[in-house]
Parts: C-alpha cells; structure tokens; sequence
C-alpha cells in the first residue's frame, strides 16, 4: 500500500541539506529538533518538535523511505506529516497479525527522517539552537 499523509506543518520547503539535529526521549516526551539550515555564527535555525505522548519512534535515513516519497498522495515541502495510511503503523499491524490503531507522525529532512506513533498533536516552534561542531 502506498502512504498517505497530510502536512501538518506550513510548507517551508525541505532542503537536501537539512536533517535531525538533536533526538530527546525522556518523561516529558520526544523533542525532535529539526536543523532547517546551518548559519556562518555556528548556531542552527530549525524547527523544535515535542511529541508530549510519544509510544515509539524510528529513525531512519531518506533513502530507507523512498517508496514514501514515491506515493502520490505524499505531500512535499513540510517537515511534519500525519499519515492516514501505508506507513509504519500499517507494516507493525501485518507483522503482528492484528490491526492496532495508532496516531502516526511522520518528520521529514533532506536526510534523517522520524517516524512517531502518538496521540496528540505535536507543538512546534521555530529555533535557533547551538551546534557542536
């Protein structure tokens, strides 16, 4: 089955050069920082994004995903995607056999890219965050 997601940020545009700057799992939930670009003072300018609820997440490289970006009904140019069907939630209910409903998230870089299953919304912000060379 083919994904399909809805955008759920505003269309910023992804660059090829983006990627998961900073993954923060812990009792207060996943924060997942997002470094849009690298700016000359060293800092990133980004997207922060906190999953308050998350039950699991995966990461993995674009490549990994490329029957994703194949599917029509893929939205382009947004960092974070809900997604309605054929993706990670879809894979985990076939190998088990029972079909679970889950609340799936789908954040999107040039690179790195994080699936989430959770059932709230998350919050965004804009950042500007250090960056240790």
């Amino acid at each position: 089955m083919r994904l399909k997601a809805s955008a759920f940020t505003s269309a910023q545009g992804v660059r090829e050069e983006s990627d998961i700057q900073s993954l923060t799992l812990d009792s207060g939930g996943l924060v997942i920082i997002v470094a849009r670009e690298r700016l000359p003072d060293g800092r990133v300018q980004g997207l922060r994004i906190w999953f308050r609820d998350a039950a699991a997440l995966r990461y993995l490289d674009e490549v990994e995903l490329a029957r994703y970006w194949s599917s029509e009904d893929f939205p382009r140019g947004h960092h974070v995607l809900e997604v309605q069907a054929g993706g990670w939630s879809e894979e985990e209910s076939a190998l088990q056999g029972y079909a679970t409903k889950r609340r799936e998230w789908l954040v999107v870089t040039g690179n790195g890219c994080v699936s989430v299953f959770a059932s709230s919304e998350p919050e965004t912000a804009e950042v500007f965050h250090e960056f240790d060379a």
